[in-house]
């Protein structure tokens, strides 16, 4: 029994050591009957180092029954300071046979997109990220989750 557990510690702290935790990561489920254009998705989060590069990130979910091969998402990033930038994010979710980018099980898939590259965050202090689909059909159907993630490029 001390054997098994052992071995499981060790391959606990190996598989840990292997991937690096990211700075941050936060995920909303997607309203079951459709994500309306007005619905946004807020990540609020901290940057202590006005000095440090990062990558952002988007992290989408959704089912087969998805209408699109693409979608479009407003990104719209609130300062400390109280001022905002938008931008608008396209993501390409399927090859053109139809075949979809990422990976999952049975009829969910899972895609990550990184949308800003090396980037440092210019003021300290507490960000907003509000995310909303520009997409004409509305409601939405077909996306179950959003997520926003940072990573930090110095680790």
């Amino acid at each position: 029994m001390r054997l098994v557990v052992g071995i499981s510690l060790v391959l606990s702290l190996f598989l840990v050591s292997c991937f690096d935790l990211p700075y941050y990561s936060e995920s909303h489920v997607v309203d079951s009957s459709g994500w309306e254009s007005t619905d946004s998705l807020r990540f609020d989060f901290n940057i202590a180092d006005s000095i440090t590069r990062y990558d952002c990130a988007i992290d989408l979910s959704h089912t087969g029954d998805y209408p699109f091969s693409n979608i479009y998402l407003f990104v719209d990033i609130e300062f400390p300071n109280g001022k905002n930038r938008v931008d608008t994010v396209h993501i390409t979710l399927a090859d053109r046979t139809g075949k979809w980018y990422g990976s999952g099980l049975g009829d969910m898939t899972s895609l990550g997109v990184t949308f800003q590259s090396g980037i440092a965050f210019p003021i300290t202090g507490d960000y907003g990220v509000t995310i909303t689909h520009g997409m004409r059909n509305d409601p939405l159907e077909g996306i179950t989750d959003l997520g926003f993630r940072i990573e930090d490029l110095s680790l």
